[in-house]
């Protein structure tokens, strides 16, 4: 009977059905025979968008881990400047899971958020810089910028909702670390990497990157999550997870190290002293992470025998004063204000650094350094005055929704992310004074990220929700 009774079901299905699948196969079919990658990249987009759409949360990881593993060697498209790799087709996908949710269960697409004004200000004033750059290409990308920042975002604060949600997000943007640094790791022991290969160690040795990234990018995309993975710890109830957070951040932190970027070190380590100056608990837990960190320091380095670790230590060690010793950053600089000078304050408009820099510096143009060397140099040269005023006002932001979560969060288990998450932006803020440009690390996820937090605290005040807990025995 039950077979009698499958028979009957499956003659019940629509030949249209049948039909649809059979032009599927057949699409598939086609684009298989142009490139066998086309279609697995469609079924996989697919299974993507369906598993975002039940799980929207798994969109919200893939998208975080997509910005941290994407690499320039990895790109699979190159569109002018614009590198298309992993990041950009899973926002897309994440992008249209949002935009059905918004459809099928009316889900909020605009949000407010305390630094939304500013950001969308910085995208008016670059649109009308295209009236007066130099690069329309250029202008462009540096526009697109926003609006992948403005809808990373949205996404982020559409689908965190919950302290639940911050921290599953939390573990997945960990995870992420770890899987690059393992992989950043494995390259080096078996001697995979080369530098004309996508999975390449840096030229000149030691300074292993794993997934073909610029050492200085690979570090700072690290760097983010090492101060909050111990943030992590410290709230976790389960001693075996608590643990494991701590081994994946001191992980995570010694991959970073083995790249030899000193920019990642010296943002964490700003960002270290200032939580611990900040708070008692983590004052106790930087101080033992410390400790533990000097011995993984010194046992990589004396042990290593030449090995990455020794040399990318011996090259941090070697160059702390050369940041200011050599004069290319000074040299980027001053072509900056020579650019806002001579534009009166408005800035060369979006793009064009590269193609203007010969007119102020040849030996720049004729190098590997032709850019400013700094956020703050770069928004002065293309935004002036307006662009250092509307970057100001988001600063302003962050730091009252900082000064709004540590008053809110006091004695609660979410404060020590309202310190650990801060301190790690104003640590990379800081160090950004002397490098990276504002839209290449993922510090603006991070930000998102703590933004949804601050949302939801809010709405848990808002509600009478009593706050988390710490641990009993870490309180």
């Amino acid at each position: 009977m039950s077979a009698l009774a499958g028979l009957a079901r499956l003659r019940r299905i629509r030949w249209t059905t049948v039909v649809a699948l059979l032009v599927v196969q057949g699409i598939l079919a086609v684009m298989m025979v142009f490139d066998w990658r086309l279609p697995v990249a469609l079924v996989a987009g697919a299974a993507v968008v369906v598993v975002a759409l039940r799980q929207p949360l798994v969109a919200v990881g893939l998208l975080i881990a997509g910005r941290l593993i994407s690499t320039g060697s990895m790109a699979f498209l190159r569109i002018g400047k614009i590198n298309i790799g992993l990041f950009e087709p899973v926002l897309l996908l994440a992008l249209i899971a949002l935009a059905v949710h918004a459809v099928t269960r009316q889900q909020k697409l605009l949000h407010s958020w305390p630094w939304r004004a500013p950001l969308l200000g910085l995208a008016a004033f670059q649109v009308l810089g295209l009236l007066w750059c130099v690069s329309l290409g250029g202008g462009l990308q540096e526009l697109m910028a926003v609006g992948v920042i403005f809808c990373t975002t949205t996404i982020i604060l559409s689908y965190v909702k919950t302290y639940s949600d911050f921290r599953l997000v939390l573990t997945a943007w960990l995870a992420a670390a770890v899987v690059i640094g393992l992989l950043a790791v494995t390259t080096d022991w078996t001697g995979v990497g080369d530098v004309k290969d996508t999975w390449e160690v840096a030229a000149g040795g030691g300074r292993e990157t794993g997934l073909g990234q610029q050492p200085n990018w690979f570090a700072m995309n690290l760097m983010f999550i090492v101060l909050t993975a111990l943030g992590m710890a410290v709230v976790e109830e389960r001693k075996w997870l608590r643990w494991l957070f701590v081994g994946a951040a001191f992980f995570v932190f010694v991959s970073q190290l083995r790249s030899g970027s000193r920019g990642g070190i010296y943002a964490l380590t700003i960002a270290c002293g200032l939580v611990g100056l900040a708070h008692p608990v983590a004052r106790r837990w930087v101080a033992r992470g410390g400790l533990v960190a000097f011995l993984l320091f010194a046992a990589f380095t004396l042990f290593g025998e030449g090995g990455s670790t020794t040399k990318a230590v011996n090259r941090i060690v070697m160059n702390l004063g050369t940041t200011w010793g050599e004069d290319i950053r000074q040299q980027n600089w001053l072509v900056c204000l020579e650019m806002f000078a001579e534009t009166w304050g408005r800035g060369i408009g979006p793009g064009g650094y590269e193609d203007l820099v010969a007119d102020y510096n040849w030996r720049i143009y004729d190098s590997i350094h032709k850019y400013p060397h700094g956020i703050f140099w770069g928004i002065t040269a293309h935004y002036g005055v307006i662009g250092i005023g509307l970057f100001g006002a988001m600063a302003v932001a962050v730091v009252r929704m900082a000064r709004d979560l540590v008053r809110w969060t006091k004695g609660s288990a979410i404060e020590v992310f309202a310190w650990t998450m801060p301190a790690t932006m104003l640590g990379y803020a800081l160090w950004s004074f002397v490098e990276f440009n504002f839209d290449d690390k993922p510090f603006w996820e991070f930000l998102a990220l703590f933004t949804a937090l601050w949302l939801c605290v809010k709405r848990m005040r808002a509600e009478g929700e009593a706050m988390p807990a710490l641990p009993a025995d870490i309180a």
